[in-house]
């Protein structure tokens, strides 16, 4: 189980993550066969201090636990989470639990704990069929597959399994994760300035046809390009003139918020 002094005690994914590959290799230190363990992440108020938003976001990013390549155990019949997002007591809360179930499933669940176990395996069928396999191809003794990666420092971890450094990791792992930006109701000329300096660093931007011709005075922009790479040009544009600076400041701040487990977990009031 995800833990680091008591039993789930850790806050957040990347807690967890970092939890469970500590124990990958105290275990593989003391000589046990890793191939034996089955994961936990720690579903469930285990600490006074584990707010359900927590629990949100670990169903969230659930499929970040199949990079270990180890089954992954999700306990999460009847738990505290389900109660307070239905406000209703443990004996009331099969169809939430249900819900979750599919969820973990689908983003790749192996085990499930459950107390209703005629309703829980027709949850689980369905999702099971719902769930696409990630494309993987082997011949001759070679293998290509596709790596579903969307944090950086789980990037970072799959370089670490087949013997990166830890330096180079450090140093590659921003560059194997993409985003996509919408920039809304700025000038032709930002637009433009945006798309030359996305392109100086490997990127590109999409923006109307009338813009490039500057017939159109105001519109929108996509920037396309990899995590370090949209970094890079939030950190140009602070220093550039007109709304520039300002959009500088946005693009970062929406990128902090993907990893604000507050701003995307806590209830909307």
């Amino acid at each position: 189980m995800a833990s680091r002094k008591v039993p789930g005690d850790v806050l957040g994914m990347d807690a967890v993550m970092d939890s469970l590959e500590a124990i990958i290799e105290v275990c593989e230190g003391k000589g046990i066969d890793t191939d034996r363990l089955i994961l936990d992440p720690a579903i469930g108020k285990w600490v006074p201090e584990k707010d359900p938003i927590y629990d949100f976001e670990t169903f969230d990013r659930f499929e970040r636990l199949q990079l270990f390549g180890k089954p992954v155990l999700a306990a999460l019949s009847r738990k505290s989470f389900i109660g307070e997002v239905l406000n209703k007591s443990a004996d009331e809360r099969l169809y939430g639990s249900l819900a979750a179930t599919a969820i973990a499933v689908h983003k790749g669940a192996h085990i499930i704990r459950t107390h209703d176990v005629a309703a829980t395996t027709d949850a689980v069928r369905i999702a099971e069929a719902i769930r696409g396999r990630q494309p993987v191809v082997e011949e001759k003794g070679f293998e290509v597959s596709v790596l579903d990666i969307t944090n950086p420092d789980d990037a970072a971890l799959v370089m670490k399994n087949i013997g990166v450094t830890e330096t180079g990791s450090t140093i590659m792992k921003n560059k194997t994760v993409n985003r996509v930006l919408r920039i809304s109701n700025i000038t032709t000329t930002e637009a433009l300035i945006i798309k030359q300096e996305i392109l100086a660093r490997g990127g590109d931007a999409a923006l109307e046809r009338d813009a490039v011709s500057h017939e159109a005075e105001w519109t929108d922009v996509i920037v396309m390009g990899t995590l370090l790479q949209v970094r890079r040009l939030a950190d140009k544009l602070e220093c550039q003139a007109r709304n520039l600076p300002l959009i500088s400041k946005l693009i970062k701040d929406t990128l902090k918020q993907e990893s604000d487990v507050e701003y995307r977990y806590m209830k909307k009031t």
